[in-house]
């Protein structure tokens, strides 16, 4: 390879892609969850208030008691992303800790859930 060539490809591996910078992209599993956190965040305060944005795939007879179980659900989901943003490298890869075991279940659940992250 030539070295104008070695010069083109390397400029253009640091220019990044959109908005997002390369730096950006260092850490993705943290930054995604440092925002993923943030707004889930903002989504079960806006979500605290009339029960009327409860999924429908929660299944109950009683609207407030679904609604405080969809609350619950989004809980777990914060405590996910919050605690992962905790981990040190190590303890990413320990999958059977407590926490791993809790982080893994509400990453899970936001997979699960997310089609109904909307009010």
């Amino acid at each position: 390879m030539n070295k104008w060539k070695e010069i083109s490809d390397s400029r253009k591996s640091k220019e990044g892609f959109g908005s997002v910078s390369y730096e950006d992209v260092w850490n993705l599993d943290t930054r995604l969850a440092s925002i993923i956190s943030e707004h889930l965040h903002a989504f079960l305060k806006a979500s605290k208030g009339t029960p009327g944005g409860v999924p429908s795939i929660i299944h109950s007879s009683n609207i407030e008691q679904g609604h405080r179980e969809w609350l619950k659900i989004i809980r777990k989901m914060i405590y996910a992303f919050d605690t992962y943003l905790t981990f040190d490298s190590s303890q990413k890869y320990d999958k059977q800790s407590e926490e791993a075991i809790k982080v893994k279940e509400g990453m899970q659940l936001f997979i699960d859930y997310f089609n109904y992250l909307w009010i």
